[in-house]
């Protein structure tokens, strides 16, 4: 993969909710679970797919409280 590709990738909201998911030890059907929302929404909204924007809304939440945590 080119640097371009890579940096644009890196940069999408799909991989950085990934990284958070992750550091967040948590598999999608946890996050789906604790979100309220399916993992295949999950998986769709890491992957920069289309996605309602309530379940984004929820996904986000949800990481954004547990980092909150940390």
């Amino acid at each position: 993969m080119t640097a371009v590709l890579t940096s644009i990738r890196e940069s999408s909201t799909g991989f950085k909710v990934r990284r958070l998911r992750i550091a967040s030890l948590l598999t999608r059907r946890e996050l789906a679970d604790l979100a309220g929302v399916s993992r295949e929404e999950v998986d769709l909204f890491e992957h920069n797919l289309p996605v309602k924007l309530d379940s984004k809304r929820r996904i986000l939440k949800e990481l954004w409280s547990r980092k909150a945590k940390k």
